[in-house]
């Protein structure tokens, strides 16, 4: 089996290139070919034992090199900070221009392909392309994108994430801290399905549960709650 995966230095992918390698899934870790870290994760992927991959960001470049490679899954787990987007020069609706528009690119990338690839979306819980926030409803049109794309797919939509990360997001740790709390309280009182879809996730068993649905015989279907643990 081989899988691709979009999105590898983040967050969560870092950790599901990881545990694919562990599964001996042939893994092609994606590297923005500018990326000034590349070297150094050439290094870090290749001892997972994963292939580092760095086709540009094109969807007729994109397409072919998976048609080369023929992978089963296809991980889109893209997205950004405004962190990383002012350190890129990136203006604008930042979600729009990256996580709306990288997963169009990849999607279509999927589509000339040929070779049917499920798409793995990672999105988040409260994705709308109605939604106020501009995070969200970034993510709730490319949802659309993913869910029209003609092919096989699993969406993901967890909750807070924590963890280690590279950029320090203390307002998220301790939202997570404080609705973590406030949901252990609401179980007791019989909320115990509001806290299963709510509660904070860490990019382990995040992983895992991408990995799964990835794999899982039934397609097409929005995981959320229970379902990403």
């Amino acid at each position: 089996m081989t899988a691709f995966v979009l999105g590898a230095t983040g967050f969560v992918g870092r950790e599901v290139v990881r545990q694919l390698c562990v599964r001996d899934t042939r893994t092609f870790a994606h590297v923005r070919p500018d990326s000034s870290s590349l070297e150094s994760w050439r290094t870090r992927f290749a001892a997972l034992g994963a292939e580092v991959d760095t086709t540009p960001w094109d969807a007729a470049q994109l397409g072919a090199q998976l048609r080369a490679l023929a992978p089963v899954q296809l991980y889109i787990l893209i997205g950004t900070t405004r962190g990383k987007a002012k350190a890129d020069a990136i203006d604008g609706d930042i979600y729009e221009a990256i996580d709306l528009g990288l997963t169009k690119i990849a999607v279509e990338a999927a589509r000339l392909s040929g070779c049917h690839p499920r798409l793995v979306y990672l999105s988040s819980l409260g994705a709308d392309a109605t939604a106020r926030s501009a995070y969200l409803r970034a993510r709730g049109k490319a949802e659309t994108v993913v869910r029209e794309a003609g092919l096989s797919w699993a969406i993901a939509r967890p909750a807070i994430i924590t963890g280690d990360r590279d950029d320090t997001r203390i307002g998220e740790q301790a939202g997570a801290v404080i609705g973590d709390g406030l949901l252990a309280i609401a179980r007791v009182f019989g909320g115990r399905g509001l806290r299963d879809k709510y509660r904070s996730t860490t990019p382990d068993v995040l992983a895992s549960a991408l990995i799964r649905i990835g794999e899982d015989p039934v397609a097409d279907r929005i995981a959320d709650g229970a379902d990403l643990r």
